[in-house]
């Protein structure tokens, strides 16, 4: 018989899924989504209902928990008062604080709270990159910009371990080199700051006076365009293409017919989105920010700081690039893939049997 385990997922994120259907390969899965982006007061009968089920239930061997948030402290302390082993995915947003942009959990105080002691009192703690434990941003700031839980949070002695990301798309059949000269952008905008933070800004800068380039942004809100149509004038850009949302087969098509990806993020974790584009065959070009030169490796142009004229230059290169884009598409397939995450997780877990 399967030990039970209970998986708390705040949405439906699609890089949630993968660890939930790797997790019921070992386990007898419960899974609880919490609908954290749909409302608040759902959110919190979610938490509850969380808490229920963990205090009712004493079949769970384990818990796990994406994300450092409001949700996982109670989780966490209830999970320890019951001596359940409880674990946290952290993913970017629970690893950063830039107060200006209004991003990262620790810039509320009530939120901060949570988070830390979430991290303080789990078991373990699980981080799709490096990065997210203990780096410094010299992308955003050359200066340096501090980065990582274990620079957030003093004290911080949780030990954690480093599983990358997998791509859970199949490779396509036919990697082609003949490409639409567009440069491709995605980047979910639940709040007006993602559209810096995604670097959407400083491509959108670059498209005023490069007629030439064409780009595709996929992911922006349509509660922005309005704000963003007074400050940036997107209606008199005919160069650049906006989705607001596209279904995971439209976005695959859209990569597949692409030449050049970019994500010149401030803040990032392990991005699928770069993973996907780089399995569908296009060149990358991304900044120098937590997991994305990892994935990019010598497969395309990193960015050092944040200026959109070395932006430019990147996606001029790229465009120009002759690189090989089935090699580019192996590599992702060997590098991130479903079985590398499966092993490293489950034989994480088995040692806490």
């Amino acid at each position: 018989m399967k030990d039970k385990l209970l998986l708390i997922l705040p949405t439906h994120s699609s890089f949630m899924k993968v660890d939930e259907e790797i997790l019921q390969s070992a386990y007898e899965v419960t899974t609880l989504y919490l609908d954290q982006d749909i409302s608040k007061t759902r959110y919190l009968k979610r938490i509850l209902k969380a808490l229920l089920t963990l205090i009712f239930d004493h079949r769970y061997q384990k818990v796990l928990i994406w994300f450092a948030d409001y949700h996982s402290a109670p989780t966490v302390l209830l999970s320890k008062w019951k001596k359940i082993p409880s674990f946290i995915f952290i993913g970017g947003y629970d690893a950063v604080k830039y107060q200006e942009l209004r991003m990262g959990v620790y810039c509320s105080p009530v939120r901060s709270l949570c988070a830390k002691i979430a991290l303080k009192k789990c078991t373990h703690i699980i981080a799709n990159h490096s990065a997210l434990l203990s780096s410094n941003n010299t992308y955003y700031k050359p200066e340096g910009h501090k980065d990582g839980i274990y620079n957030l949070i003093p004290g911080l002695k949780t030990p954690a371990t480093v599983i990358f990301n997998a791509v859970t798309i199949s490779t396509p059949l036919i990697i082609s080199e003949q490409r639409l000269r567009q440069i491709v952008t995605a980047g979910s905008t639940p709040r007006l700051q993602d559209f810096y933070n995604k670097g959407f800004d400083l491509l959108t800068e670059i498209a005023k006076h490069r007629p030439d380039l064409s780009f595709v942004f996929v992911g922006i809100n349509k509660k922005w365009l309005a704000e963003l149509n007074k400050i940036f004038h997107l209606e008199h850009l005919p160069n650049i293409t906006i989705y607001p949302y596209l279904p995971q087969n439209e976005f695959i098509s859209l990569l597949n017919i692409s030449s050049v990806y970019a994500q010149p993020s401030i803040s990032e974790g392990m991005p699928n989105s770069l993973m996907e584009a780089m399995l569908a065959g296009c060149i990358p070009v991304g900044s120098k920010v937590a997991g994305i030169p990892t994935i990019i490796d010598k497969y395309g142009y990193i960015i050092d700081q944040r200026d959109p004229q070395g932006l430019e230059q990147a996606l001029d290169l790229a465009l120009q690039s002759e690189a090989d884009r089935k090699e580019i598409s192996e590599s992702i397939k060997n590098r991130f893939n479903l079985q590398i995450r499966k092993e490293k997780l489950l034989n994480l877990l088995n040692k806490y049997n």
